[in-house]
């Protein structure tokens, strides 16, 4: 049986992070005909990359898992400086490219100049640091037919996808936000021997920026699980909870990176003028601090069969994230015949919501009242929704395709 190495920042059925589930049911499926070995750091929080788990190796849902000593975040102040640096925007910088660049400048001011080892320095600091990843995938690259990364962001994909480029194949999860533009990405980017996007929008946004027409190319995407169909809704939620329905249902990241304030914001504005009885669920750890409300209700993080089981029993999906690759918990949704809320400035979302007509795209507050108001007033609009998003899921994220683009990868890798 071929190995595979698949690594990731962080990995386990404990972390909640759309890149590490998606590398986390890839694993899972690969490990039917692949030998899959994960490697990753020991951290659980992608905030401090605390270790948490300890280094060396056990065995998870059946899959060997080989964690790394990492460091911790660098401070702010430093994390700070090495990412205005790797992007040329320190202030001597910015003067000499309003100048137009004069060689004179580069000549007196050596911090104007962008090295690579000024991307490192950015990987570095920003963690999960483990330079032991690094060594093991130089050391065992022949015992592997493949590696495959996970986040291009980070160290241990930014890094190890140029240890062993003719073995890689890169998943970039890539996002059309400002690290993207760092000069040292488009390194990364161009290293591996494969890339599989997720999406149309990522692919095209790439392929804008980085120097990656040599590069083998798909769009892979991800196997969803169609809860509607095979997922009973079982009594297993906790008492604790003490839900009160109706409500629309957020899953990830409580977090105002997400967009949660904004969606709090909305939420609560939607309930003084409307006056409708429906209520707000957040599902998953709790980093925002926000003025307690009766009508907003946090579960914290919940295992898989809670999250579906509320899912299941929500009227919509929210989702007002600013940057997505894929959107796991969208087409999970949509998979559930749930129809979707969706920040439609966010392309990806907004590309998913047009091809399906699974749900509502919001650009503001008014389309997001309007929203909600075809949701709870229209359940016909809302079930049609519904139904549009489950065959849109049903039709274009089945494991079989994904699986074939996966095999593809690895079967031209082996015979290189």
């Amino acid at each position: 049986m071929r190995k595979i190495g698949i690594v990731i920042q962080r990995y386990g059925k404990d972390v909640n992070g759309g890149a590490e589930v998606h590398a986390r049911m890839i694993a899972e499926q690969l490990s039917k005909n692949y030998d899959v070995t994960i490697l990753t750091s020991c951290a659980q929080d992608y905030h401090s990359w605390k270790p948490v788990y300890e280094v060396g190796e056990n065995i998870e849902n059946g899959i060997k898992i080989i964690r790394f000593q990492n460091s911790t975040r660098e401070s702010k102040a430093r994390l700070k400086y090495a990412r205005r640096k790797a992007s040329g925007r320190l202030l001597i910088q910015k003067i000499h490219s309003f100048l137009g660049k004069p060689l004179w400048m580069e000549k007196w001011f050596s911090e104007i100049q962008i090295t690579s080892k000024d991307h490192e320095r950015w990987l570095q600091y920003q963690g999960p640091y483990m330079p032991g990843l690094l060594d093991y995938i130089s050391n065992h690259q022949d015992e592997y037919t493949a590696f495959i990364f996970f986040t291009a962001l980070y160290y241990p994909t930014a890094m190890g996808v140029q240890v062993c480029p003719q073995k890689s194949i890169l998943v970039p999860t890539m996002h059309d936000e400002k690290p993207a533009y760092m000069p040292g990405y488009r390194k990364v980017m161009s290293s591996p021997s494969w890339i599989l996007f997720n999406t149309e929008v990522e692919k095209q946004f790439s392929e804008k920026i980085f120097p990656i027409d040599k590069n083998n190319k798909r769009i892979a995407g991800v196997g969803i699980e169609l809860l509607k169909d095979s997922y009973p809704v079982k009594p297993i939620l906790p008492q604790e909870l003490q839900l009160k329905t109706p409500y629309i249902i957020y899953i990830g990241r409580v977090d105002a990176n997400k967009g949660c304030d904004v969606l709090i914001q909305y939420f609560l504005r939607f309930k003084q003028e409307t006056k409708i009885t429906v209520y707000l669920l957040m599902v998953g750890k709790k980093i925002l601090n926000e003025k307690e409300s009766p009508d907003v209700h946090y579960t914290g993080f919940v295992n898989d069969d809670y999250k579906n089981s509320l899912l299941l029993k929500a009227e919509a999906l929210a989702i007002p994230s600013f940057f997505e690759s894929l959107s796991l918990v969208l087409l999970e949704s949509m998979g559930a015949g749930k129809p979707v809320i969706a920040n439609g400035k966010t392309d990806v979302l907004r590309e998913h919501i047009e091809k399906s007509g699974g749900g509502w795209n919001y650009f503001n507050y008014l389309d997001f009242k309007n929203a909600m108001i075809d949701l709870l007033t229209h359940p016909q609009s809302a079930k049609t929704k519904g139904e549009s998003g489950y065959k849109y899921v049903q039709k274009n994220y089945t494991w079989n395709n994904v699986l074939k683009i996966y095999d593809e990868a690895i079967n031209d890798i082996s015979n290189l």
